[in-house]
């Protein structure tokens, strides 16, 4: 009972309630109400990769979050939207930007930069959602943040002369990056306005949409289609495999001895894998059991 989907979420549907219609569905096969959760939201307006964990697998969200992602997504220059995508309405309008001055800015977004989210974003704000308190018209800041760009590829533009309507940009980057940021931050870079009209997670932890089944052939069988703890672990961090002895003791909330490099890892007894440990100085911990 403890897995993953990879899901390929449609448009016009929240992160949430794909959840939800994941876990009854497999829930009612199991005979047996299942814990589940998303590694990771996606707006409705977007679609792609969303990783669904079920069970005690649902405990591996910290470990996985902030793992690499790529996105695909289009910025629509000329216009300022207040939710920074499709969804919001016009607050303000400009010229269309030069390519050449988009092609001239984007390697700026490269590595590590300052980023302030978007105020209709999920951030929490004194015990609120940031994009309840913008919804209700209320006026407040947002910290800037650190994220990781690894990578920006122009895919498509549509050009009006040697002016830039609409840019498609395939964007590799770490955990916590809001494209919809990026894409009112490169319009600001050239002085114009965008909103981000079309927003595609390709890729979440090593998961490829070319992989991921749609959510009404998951619903029809999901049995078929819950994938094992050790096939996203191993994604992310090595496995290792534990004798007895050591399995007792971890399980104990004891340390054990091992020849591992510090950092963390992935731990199985019997072919399941059952922990995830912290090293340090060739000595083992458990910090996430992944049993019952």
């Amino acid at each position: 009972m403890n897995g993953f989907a990879v899901i390929n979420k449609g448009l016009d549907i929240t992160s949430s309630d794909i959840v939800i219609k994941c876990r009854n569905a497999f829930s009612k096969v199991i005979n047996q109400k299942i814990k589940c959760g998303h590694m990771g939201t996606l707006d409705p307006m977007a679609e792609g990769v969303l990783l669904i964990a079920f069970g005690n697998a649902t405990r591996l969200f910290d470990y996985l979050l902030a793992k690499e992602k790529t996105y695909v997504a289009t910025f629509t220059f000329g216009e300022n939207r207040d939710t920074a995508d499709a969804t919001g309405k016009v607050t303000d309008t400009s010229p269309l930007p030069k390519f050449s001055a988009i092609e001239e800015v984007l390697p700026t977004f490269l590595g590590e930069i300052s980023q302030v989210p978007p105020k209709f974003s999920a951030v929490n704000v004194n015990g609120q959602r940031a994009y309840n308190m913008a919804r209700a018209g209320k006026d407040f800041k947002l910290n800037a943040k650190k994220v990781y760009i690894k990578d920006i590829k122009i895919v498509d533009k549509t050009l009006v002369g040697d002016e830039c309507k609409d840019l498609t940009l395939s964007i590799t980057c770490g955990g916590g990056t809001y494209i919809r940021s990026i894409c009112t931050d490169i319009a600001q870079a050239v002085g114009v306005c965008a909103y981000m009209s079309a927003l595609t997670r390709e890729d979440c932890a090593g998961f490829n949409i070319k992989e991921a089944v749609t959510l009404n052939d998951f619903l029809k069988n999901p049995i078929d289609y819950v994938r094992d703890v050790k096939e996203i672990l191993s994604k992310v961090m090595p496995i290792y495999e534990l004798e007895e002895k050591s399995y007792i003791r971890l399980r104990n909330g004891r340390w054990i001895d091992c020849d591992w490099e510090d950092g963390v890892y992935g731990v199985e007894y019997m072919s399941n894998v059952c922990f995830i440990v912290s090293v340090k100085h060739n000595k083992a911990r458990s910090i996430c059991y992944l049993q019952d």
